[in-house]
């Protein structure tokens, strides 16, 4: 539901100024529409701290916020090629609205999920979700294996393809709509 108006504020971001941007949900709604409507570089968290992940170690996990998410989580790690690498994919039990208003629940509730995900051969974890990512260090420092910040993820990558120069290829995937429908209608 939230696409539309994400595009609507994509589309814009060129014009105000801004050099690059990042889809802080981490399903990665739109991704493609998004990189097909703008020439600067649009980054999705999920993807990036996928690809991090798996130059972290051989075999990674995300922790994920539903029981519902656990096959779309797998079939994007499919998608970017890192099916084989995914491991684990436990299950918070806890709906993304509540993710702030039960930290102490979901800290504790993470830790054990993490430390499964390790027993089932994760060498790294991601927090899959924007709303987990803050405390990232702290359950780093408890478990010992890297765990991703999805929302620092998507950013550095962001910052790093700006640095660079580059942005998503035009050839094929990201060609731009022949027919552009406009977004305030």
């Amino acid at each position: 539901r939230a696409v539309p108006e994400m595009l609507k504020l994509v589309r814009r971001a060129p014009e105000q100024g801004y050099d690059a941007v990042v889809i802080a949900c981490f399903s990665d709604p739109g991704l493609d529409a998004a990189r097909e409507l703008v020439d600067i570089p649009v980054v999705g968290i999920q993807e990036a701290s996928m690809y991090l992940a798996a130059s972290l170690g051989s075999y990674f996990g995300v922790l994920t916020t539903l029981e519902r998410r656990v096959p779309v989580r797998r079939r994007y790690a499919e998608s970017l090629g890192l099916g084989g690498k995914l491991v684990a994919t436990p299950v918070l039990n806890i709906p993304v609205a509540e993710t702030m208003g039960a930290l102490d629940r979901m800290k504790a509730t993470a830790l054990i999920k993490a430390r499964e995900a390790t027993a089932d051969g994760a060498e790294v974890l991601i927090l899959g979700c924007a709303g987990l990512g803050d405390w990232s260090h702290e359950l780093q420092q408890e478990l010992g294996v890297p765990i991703i910040n999805p929302n620092s993820a998507g950013l550095k990558l962001a910052e790093t393809l700006v640095a660079l120069g580059l942005s998503h290829s035009k050839v094929r995937s990201y060609q731009p709509p022949r027919h552009v429908i406009p977004l305030d209608s």
